[in-house]
């Protein structure tokens, strides 16, 4: 334990002033209001709803996910121990800031979780880090862009701190993990950072042509979502259908064990559907349902940091592709196939079990959707 606690204080060493995401917006603000309405900047317990419950329910003491939900943190390490407790104060608040993103320049490696190796620029001063040619110059803060061969900021290896992978503390069992197919230079920035048209300053004074989106759209954004996977259906006889799943993204279907993500496939004649491949529940067709779901020692359903095992796992990985071959009633002429990719940022009955107030937590995404008309 203590080993751990000497590893978070590496983390996060307030030595200069700290800079709060709202006094970027002086020069940034373009970039700054996108960052506002991003997971990063809501990451706080005080401002997620899912999360705030989630450690009431699990660690009502302590709090080990402050490494990643509030970094920067004055004393993140007796807050990790639960000797302090979270505190409405501006580091806090701020979540994942942006100061705290680009100070970051190394991702230490580590069995249970990766690690943020961060550092402060000299004579007190912020040194903040990118992928940016040519930084302007500013009174608040150094810039730096390193040897794109070792810039983290221009590959996932910034992102893999905290979004690497996480084993609980009570059983170390894998909670979640992205896997990422590094022989195809998958790049979270590409997809969750696309570019803009326009300068990233206020005053353009390098005349930018474009500039990298701060939103980090994810499953919360429906285009993200239909760009997900693409569905393709085929007719093998007159009483079989086949669903191909392909995942167009550079990770897992499923990264996040609160996630629910199916496909709903039915058979409609004459407007009326006469066959689905489930009724009441996604779980009815394992093949097509990925989630994931944990027990305790006794079989019991438990929240992720209390899991000794694992109930339920479906998953698909990157860019990989899923054929599932349904048997159905004979079809006829005009019958309509359908299938529709669905997803769900919390399991609905996740979601209800924590009466989740947060309508994000709730909504219902529609995916790829695509159509097979018997001739």
């Amino acid at each position: 334990m203590k080993s751990f606690i000497l590893a978070i204080l590496l983390l996060v060493s307030i030595n200069g002033e700290y800079l709060d995401s709202k006094s970027c917006k002086e020069c940034h603000e373009k970039i700054y209001n996108e960052h506002i309405t991003s997971m990063h900047a809501h990451s706080s317990l005080f401002k997620d709803e899912f999360h705030r419950k989630m450690k009431e329910l699990n660690f009502p003491n302590s709090y080990s996910c402050a490494v990643c939900h509030i970094p920067a943190a004055t004393d993140l390490a007796k807050i990790v121990s639960g000797e302090e407790q979270p505190s409405h104060t501006t580091k806090q608040l701020d979540g994942v800031s942006c100061l705290y993103c680009h100070q970051i320049v190394k991702i230490q490696k580590s069995h249970r979780q990766n690690k943020n190796i961060t550092t402060f620029g000299r004579d007190g001063k912020q040194m903040l880090y990118g992928a940016l040619n040519d930084p302007d110059d500013s009174n608040k803060h150094d810039s730096i862009t390193l040897n794109k061969k070792y810039n983290i900021y221009y590959t996932s290896k910034v992102c893999m701190g905290c979004h690497s992978h996480k084993r609980n503390d009570s059983h170390d069992i894998e909670v979640c993990k992205i896997s990422i197919d590094e022989t195809k230079q998958t790049n979270c920035i590409k997809c969750h950072m696309p570019k803009y048209s326009g300068g990233n300053t206020k005053i353009n004074r390098r005349s930018r042509m474009e500039y990298k989106s701060h939103e980090f759209l994810g499953i919360s954004d429906e285009n993200m979502v239909k760009e997900a996977v693409k569905l393709s259906l085929k007719q093998l006889s007159n009483n079989r259908i086949e669903l191909t799943i392909k995942n167009k993204m550079g990770h897992q279907v499923l990264l996040q064990p609160m996630r629910l993500k199916y496909v709903k496939t039915t058979i409609t004649r004459d407007g009326k559907v006469i066959w689905q491949n489930f009724k009441d529940s996604p779980y009815e067709d394992k093949e097509v349902t990925f989630s994931k779901i944990f027990v305790d020692e006794n079989g019991k359903q438990v929240y992720p940091p209390k899991a000794a095992g694992v109930k339920y796992y479906t998953n698909l990985d990157t860019y990989k592709s899923k054929k599932v071959v349904y048997t159905v009633p004979a079809l006829k002429k005009g019958d309509i196939v359908k299938s529709t990719w669905i997803s769900y940022m919390v399991r609905p009955s996740l979601a209800k079990k924590l009466n989740l107030n947060d309508f994000k937590y709730k909504q219902k995404l529609i995916g790829d959707i695509t159509k097979l008309t018997i001739r």
